[in-house]
């Protein structure tokens, strides 16, 4: 992947940046799937990261991590019962979603592209925080099984 994204100046430094919690997210999610009843929606999340990674379109890699944060909302609901981060992470990926949608409609050219940049900063930061956090409750569960 990074030889294919070396010329591509400030673009190419987001996506390198992005990618490591694209690729972590990948990871997280797949050691979650094994449960039936997550295992369709974290595929879907899981496809729509993959195929961003290699995208130039901001709204591509937008949706695909907001879809990420809902998918592990919903496994760490299962594997995790009583849990308060799925609802706080809903509600995150919900008003990041809204803030996309108006960015993506209400602007055109560099402005659409400044806003789109920004909340994809915005996005890949929280779901960083998910990230870490679906690490602490997978080591936790792990002790626990120990």
């Amino acid at each position: 992947m990074p030889h294919r994204l070396a010329g591509m100046s400030k673009f190419s430094i987001f996506i390198k940046a992005a990618g490591g919690v694209i690729a972590t997210s990948i990871a997280l999610l797949t050691a979650l799937r094994e449960n039936p009843q997550i295992g369709q929606g974290i595929d879907s999340a899981i496809e729509k990261l993959k195929s961003a990674t290699n995208s130039e379109n901001p709204k591509l890699r937008f949706d695909a991590k907001i879809a990420a944060i809902d998918a592990a909302a919903d496994a760490v609901e299962v594997h995790f019962p009583g849990s308060a981060e799925p609802a706080r992470w809903r509600r995150q990926a919900q008003g990041l979603r809204m803030r996309g949608e108006l960015a993506w409609n209400s602007n055109t050219g560099s402005a659409q592209r400044r806003a789109m940049k920004a909340l994809n900063s915005e996005t890949a930061e929280v779901l960083g925080g998910v990230n870490a956090r679906l690490v602490e409750l997978q080591a936790d569960q792990q002790e626990l099984s120990d």
